[in-house]
């Protein structure tokens, strides 16, 4: 007698997996896509990224000993003030700079607001000032039509 065939194991061959003997094919279409929808979810332990376990080693901090050291205080530094004196002035600068510059352009909105009251007295009347009387008159007259109707 011959050894029966070795079946190999597949993961992707569902079909080897499942067996539904005496079942309609409906039924077993049915089985195998419910089958399939019923997946379990992977283990808390396999997943790479979860919210609960801190992603990040703990940071090494320095050990205090018992007793405190004396702090030694430095002389201030002379560099460090000129530095930080010369970004003042800068600043400072810089703030007057803009201060002028808003200065500026208020006084240029205001000489065109004085150019804009001027000239609108010499302006033309646009159609626009026109329209109200256009619209009475054929207002007028829909309502003549409408009176010759009844």
């Amino acid at each position: 007698m011959s050894a029966p065939p070795e079946h190999t194991y597949d993961p992707d061959d569902n079909d080897a997996l499942t067996v539904f003997s005496g079942s309609s094919p409906e039924d077993v279409s049915h089985a195998r896509q419910l089958w399939n929808s019923l997946c379990m979810p992977t283990p808390f332990e396999s997943r790479l990224v979860s919210a609960d376990i801190p992603q990040r080693l703990p940071v090494s901090r320095p050990e205090r000993s018992g007793h405190l050291e004396p702090r030694r205080i430095e002389p201030p530094n002379l560099n460090d003030a000129q530095q930080r004196e010369e970004e003042r002035k800068r600043y400072l600068a810089m703030a007057a700079q803009r201060k002028e510059t808003l200065a500026l352009l208020r006084r240029q909105r205001e000489q065109r607001i004085q150019k804009e009251l001027l000239s609108a007295a010499f302006k033309p009347k646009t159609p626009r000032d026109k329209a109200p009387k256009e619209n009475t008159n054929e207002l007028e007259m829909e309502k003549e039509m409408v009176s010759q109707l009844d």
